[in-house]
């Protein structure tokens, strides 16, 4: 046999093993996203059968026994008090016990030409975790995470989780949780619209986005209430885990959660995405500013639900002052109120005081027109919800003023009475 044979022999094997490692690499990453996506679609399965405050320790158990493998807690775990946490990843590092195949550990060492991606890989994750308290499950939450790959060749390096890191150009989580309290919210992000507004549309969650993700994420998060009906949770939490083996890469927000189309949070020009070029700046002056809702379309149970306290008081004497802040120029009423009781949580401002109540109506720079239920008259009676911490790190005393944000007042009649009942019975001894 000629050199020449013996070469094109040795040529051809070559290509063959090349070949053969490219195909085991590229089954071992298919595998791999579609063994997650499989697990990701019955563990969301199973989180929808939870119904909150009805599903008992039993059902926890099983949940826990079912995912033990990806399931852990921290401390004690009891029928008493009990939070346990699921977690999956396309990479999985946090979970020694479950093994990785060689080939992948060697593709993601030596991938220069960044296969990986082209192989369908993703760094992907999902998530959730149940709180059981006194017997019956009181929580939950879900999420999901998912990179869109580079168009251009790089090195892929790994990550603990998506959900916390960044390795690649443009990442997409989104996820959902229980929350008693939704409309002090505002501290944890940007949320979409105004709080009234949002809470007179949809009154049994909200919508936000961390604030300073605009160019390498998209992260988004719904908050619901703990007695939402068990189909808008599903609805909200109806993640599409396709994305996790899609070849061509999901790209937005609504690829994850078909819900999340109507909520905007990244249609503005400077979050608009990794292929969309960014406008130039517009001024403010362009953006029109929408007028509030009329405070009557939020229900009372739902300002009841949210509001740490809420008080009986009668108006005694009102005046109308004028603010000049860094922000704009305001007009606020001030009225002298006398407490009668604290309908809710037992509220510093004791029964009989006298004290002043700050309240803004009106806002002279986007001539907003003031709502007229807003206003105290003297010598009638109305439920007001103060404006305070919920997170109770601010410091209220029977000194402080009561002050309330728009919407606060409401007419003291025996329907709204009624409406506070409903809504005080959706709280529990649980924070938050």
């Amino acid at each position: 046999m000629t050199f020449r044979k013996w070469a094109v022999r040795i040529v051809l094997f070559a290509c063959g093993v090349v070949l053969s490692l490219v195909l085991i690499a590229f089954l071992a990453v298919q595998i791999q996203q579609r063994t997650l996506r499989w697990h990701a679609e019955r563990l969301l399965a199973d989180m929808h059968q939870i119904r909150l405050y009805q599903s008992t320790w039993a059902d926890a158990q099983r949940l826990m026994h079912r995912w033990g493998a990806w399931g852990h807690y921290d401390g004690s775990c009891t029928a008493a008090s009990c939070k346990y946490e699921i977690e999956m990843d396309s990479i999985d590092r946090y979970n020694p016990r479950i093994p990785r195949h060689a080939s992948l550990d060697w593709l993601l060492q030596h991938d220069r030409l960044n296969l990986y991606q082209w192989f369908g890989g993703r760094n992907s994750a999902v998530r959730a975790s149940f709180t059981v308290h006194d017997g019956t499950i009181w929580r939950e939450s879900t999420a999901m995470g998912v990179s869109v790959p580079r168009r251009k060749m790089r090195r892929v390096t790994t990550v603990d989780t998506i959900l916390n890191d960044d390795d690649f150009d443009w990442s997409l989580s989104v996820g959902a949780l229980s929350y008693q309290r939704l409309q002090t919210l505002g501290g944890v992000g940007v949320f979409m619209g105004d709080s009234e507004d949002e809470l007179a549309r949809h009154p049994y969650y909200k919508v936000g986005r961390p604030g300073g993700c605009m160019v390498l994420c998209q992260i988004v998060v719904a908050y619901y209430s703990t007695h939402t009906p068990p189909a808008e949770i599903e609805r909200l939490t109806s993640y599409d885990f396709s994305c996790f083996t899609r070849f061509n890469p999901c790209m937005r927000i609504e690829d994850l959660l078909p819900a999340a189309k109507e909520w905007h949070l990244y249609d503005s020009e400077y979050e608009s995405g990794p292929t969309v070029p960014v406008p130039k700046e517009r001024p403010l002056s362009e953006y029109p500013v929408p007028k509030p809702p009329p405070c009557s379309n939020i229900p009372v149970w739902v300002q009841a639900r949210d509001a740490r306290y809420v008080l009986a008081v009668e108006a005694l004497s009102t005046k109308i002052v004028k603010l000049h802040e860094d922000y704009g120029e305001y007009h606020r009423e001030v009225a002298n109120v006398r407490v009668f009781s604290s309908l809710k949580e037992p509220a510093p401002w004791l029964p009989r005081a006298i004290g002043s109540a700050n309240h803004v109506y009106l806002e002279k720079e986007y001539d907003l027109p003031s709502d007229e239920g807003e206003h105290l008259v003297p010598g009638r009676r109305y439920i007001v919800f103060p404006n305070v911490n919920d997170s109770r790190a601010q410091l209220v005393t029977k000194a402080s003023p009561l002050s309330f944000e728009r919407c606060g007042v409401r007419e003291d009649t025996p329907e709204t009475r009624r409406e506070l009942e409903k809504g005080f019975a959706q709280n529990d001894t649980l924070h938050p």
